[in-house]
């Protein structure tokens, strides 16, 4: 994976977290063609929108409980014990 696709990856995951283009569009209070052209590459993704989703993925997922499908930053992400 680049780095240059971090920012559409996150977008494309905010759409799902939003239940849609137009919830994201809502959201994140930019135009559905932009959102559009910045999903498929077509555009980069402005910095501000970037930050944005970013916060909008954070608030989503900060309500999971441990154990979730991602690692607890506390433990390192090990299951393991390497001691």
């Amino acid at each position: 994976m680049k780095s240059s696709d971090v920012p559409r990856m996150a977008l494309r995951r905010a759409v799902q977290i939003c239940n849609g283009l137009h919830a994201l569009g809502d959201a994140l209070n930019v135009d559905l063609k932009g959102l559009e052209r910045w999903i498929s590459g077509e555009e980069e993704v402005p910095m501000p929108v970037f930050i944005q989703t970013v916060g909008l993925l954070l608030e989503a997922t900060a309500g999971r409980k441990p154990g979730s499908s991602t690692p607890d930053s506390s433990d390192g992400g090990r299951t393991d014990n390497r001691h």
